[in-house]
C-alpha cells in the first residue's frame, strides 16, 4: 500500500468518526427553525447530487440503472432515509441529540433481530447475549427516571422508530438488486429521498418562501453542514469499504456515539440522561460484542492452543 493510500485511509477514518458522530448535533441546531421534512428534503437532494458528481467525476457510473435497481433505490431510500432519517430529524426538534446518537448506535443490535426474524439467520448465543446487553444499555438511557410512561414520550418512540426502519432495510437490503456500485446506488437514493422530503413539505408546512425569513444562521449553518460535510463522510465510508476490512470500516459505530454524547453535553448544553452512566457502557458493550465479539473469541482461542 502506498504512502498516499495510507494518508486516504487515516483521513477517511477521522471523516467519519467526527463528522457521523456530529451529524445530530447539526440536525438538532437545523430543525430549531427549519421545518424538519424541508431539511431531509434539501439535505438528501443537493447531497444525493454531490455524490451522483464524484460518482461521474470518478468514473464510477459504468451504465444507466435499470428499473428494478431504481425501485431498489427507492425501497431502501424510503426505509432508511424518508422513516429512518426522517424521524429522527423530527424527534431532535424535541429529543436531545446526543440521546438520538445514543440509541441510533443500537443499530446492529435491530439489525441482527431483523435478520433473524425476516430472514432466518442464524445468532450465535454470543451475539444474543449482545443484544440483551445492548437493549437493556438503550432502555437505562431513554429511562427519565420517574416512570415507563413519561420516559416514552411520542419524540423517543420516534426516534426507536426511525432506527428500526433503517434496521428493517439493512437487513433487506443485502436481498435486492441494486445498481453495482454503492456510491452510485447511495446517490440514487439520496436525490429520491430529497425529492419525497420536499414534495412533502409542501402539504405539512407553510410554503419556502414564507419558512425562508424565519430561518436562524445557527440552522442554515447546521443544514449547510449536513449537505456538504454528510456528503463528505458517506464518501469517505464508501472509499474505507473498497479499502479496509468491513469489520474495521464499522468502527465508527463504536466511535461516533462518543462524538456526539461530547459535542451535546459540552457544546450544547443538552442535560445528561438520569441513567446515562449505566446505559451508555452497556450499549457500547452490546455492539462490541455484535461486531467483533466472535472474532475475538477466536484470537483468544487461538492464543490459548499455543
Amino acid at each position: 500500500m502506498s504512502k498516499r493510500d495510507r494518508l486516504f485511509i487515516i483521513l477517511s477514518y477521522l471523516t467519519i468518526y467526527v463528522v457521523w458522530g456530529s451529524t445530530y448535533f447539526a440536525i438538532k441546531h437545523a430543525v430549531e427553525t427549519i421545518p424538519p421534512y424541508y431539511v431531509i428534503g434539501f439535505r438528501f437532494t443537493t447531497g444525493g447530487l454531490i455524490l451522483l458528481l464524484l460518482s461521474y467525476l470518478t468514473g464510477r457510473i459504468k451504465s444507466l440503472p435499470t428499473l428494478r435497481e431504481i425501485g431498489s433505490a427507492l425501497f431502501l431510500g424510503v426505509f432508511l432515509l424518508v422513516i429512518g432519517n426522517g424521524l429522527i430529524t423530527v424527534a431532535e426538534q424535541e429529543v436531545d441529540s446526543y440521546l438520538a446518537s445514543l440509541t441510533v448506535a443500537a443499530t446492529p443490535i435491530f439489525v441482527a433481530f431483523f435478520d433473524r426474524v425476516l430472514i432466518g439467520k442464524r445468532i450465535s448465543l454470543l451475539r444474543v447475549a449482545a443484544i440483551a446487553i445492548g437493549l437493556a444499555g438503550v432502555a437505562l438511557l431513554l429511562y427519565d427516571g420517574h416512570s415507563l410512561s413519561s420516559s416514552l414520550t411520542p419524540e423517543i418512540l420516534m426516534v426507536v422508530g426511525g432506527v428500526a426502519s433503517w434496521a428493517f432495510a439493512t437487513s433487506l437490503g443485502h436481498r435486492l438488486h441494486v445498481y453495482k456500485d454503492s456510491m452510485v446506488n447511495s446517490s440514487m437514493q439520496m436525490i429520491f429521498v430529497g425529492i419525497i422530503g420536499l414534495i412533502a413539505s409542501s402539504f405539512l408546512y407553510p410554503p419556502l418562501r414564507q419558512v425562508l425569513p424565519g430561518i436562524s444562521g445557527n440552522s442554515g449553518l447546521g443544514l449547510a453542514y449536513l449537505i456538504l460535510f454528510g456528503s463528505l463522510a458517506y464518501a469517505a465510508y464508501n472509499y474505507l469499504i473498497a479499502h479496509e476490512p468491513a469489520a474495521r470500516a464499522i468502527s465508527y459505530s463504536l466511535v461516533n456515539p462518543v462524538i456526539a454524547l461530547l459535542l451535546g453535553l459540552l457544546l450544547g448544553n443538552e442535560s445528561p440522561a438520569p441513567l446515562l452512566a449505566a446505559g451508555l457502557p452497556l450499549i457500547l458493550i452490546g455492539v462490541f460484542l455484535m461486531l467483533y465479539g466472535e472474532a475475538s473469541l477466536e484470537r483468544i482461542k487461538r492464543a490459548l492452543e499455543r
